[in-house]
């Protein structure tokens, strides 16, 4: 994925009871995301305007490089 670009997330003083941006990439406009809640991992895709819930950062980091995949267009894979 040479067209795109990884981001981390800030520490924020925030509500401790808001999710917090771990990972992120963004590819033409599009982005997947993870953030960490009290006891999961939230996968967000905003190609496929769908989240996922997941225990474990292994999962979380699994499901998030799949999604990175599908940024990818067709036409330019």
């Amino acid at each position: 994925m040479e067209n795109g670009e990884y981001y981390l997330g800030a520490e924020t003083a925030a509500d401790p009871n808001c999710p917090k941006l771990v990972l992120g990439f963004k590819l033409y406009g599009k982005k997947v995301e993870i953030y960490k809640s009290r006891e999961a991992y939230i996968v967000v895709n905003t190609k496929t305007e769908k989240f996922l819930t997941c225990l474990s950062w292994k999962h979380a980091h699994f499901v998030f490089e799949e999604c990175v995949r599908t940024l990818e267009p067709v036409g330019l894979a």
